[in-house]
């Protein structure tokens, strides 16, 4: 009972102090935590987007459909934008959208990028499509299942791979690890949304932490951040938003 109770105690307060740099040693860790993950200066697309967020999702979609893909939270589309901002990669792969809002944050975030969204949901995939369209910005769509789209993407020469992946039906996850794996042999990043959600994602957040090929995470509660570059050392990281 006094272990569990210490470490419920004590993990909220080593997130706070990771979170303000302390124990911190890598400059690069430091930098991402301190200046992007922490950041709290307000940038002008975070108006932009949740006014679109507001009109064609919050106040028009039914609840139903809501319920079948959760609207991103601001929090973490605007955490989306910051890493986005900061890595500046020339492409971007979404897999799962939330409606094209999630993709928004990523698109204008950097809008020099090639973004690929990979949505076998027509009724989301239509949805998000239309609100590009609307709002005058580009991407490409895949409506291919993940078994066939991700493959065919991960095997196209790309120096480097910038992959976001939102919350999904937990299905899905049993199948993603496996197709991801070989985006690990290259420089990488990797965002998940949602790593607690449930049982399937939270183990492949846990086998990716051990992964020798992974050289920094951060788990932020309810985002996890992963890194593949050989030049880092190993590391883990705890933060509170």
């Amino acid at each position: 009972m006094q272990k569990k109770f210490w470490k419920e105690y004590t993990s909220p307060m080593s997130r706070m102090r990771q979170a303000w740099g302390f124990g911190i040693h890598s400059p690069f860790a430091f930098r991402l935590i301190t200046k992007v993950i922490r950041e709290k200066a307000r940038y002008y697309a975070y108006d932009d987007v949740e006014a679109i967020a507001r009109a064609r999702v919050v106040d028009t979609l039914q609840r139903r459909q809501k319920r079948q893909r959760r609207l991103i939270s601001k929090s973490r589309g605007r955490l989306f934008f910051r890493l986005t901002n900061f890595f500046r990669p020339d492409n971007i792969l979404e897999i799962g959208s939330s409606w094209g809002i999630s993709s928004l944050y990523l698109r204008l975030a950097e809008r020099s990028a090639r973004l690929t969204i990979v949505e076998p949901n027509a009724k989301i995939g239509n949805f998000a499509e239309q609100i590009f369209a609307e709002a005058g910005e580009q991407a490409d769509f895949v409506r291919e299942p993940h078994a066939i789209a991700l493959p065919d993407y991960l095997a196209g020469e790309h120096e480097g791979l910038y992959i976001v992946v939102n919350r999904l039906p937990k299905a899905q996850y049993r199948v993603l690890p496996q197709l991801l794996d070989p985006a690990l042999d290259k420089p990488s990043i990797l965002i998940i949304d949602g790593i607690r959600r449930n049982s399937a994602v939270k183990e492949w957040w846990e086998s990716l932490i051990k992964d020798e090929r992974v050289r920094v995470t951060v788990d932020m509660k309810n985002v996890g951040f992963v890194c593949c570059n050989p030049k880092l050392n190993k590391q883990d990281y705890q933060v509170s938003l």
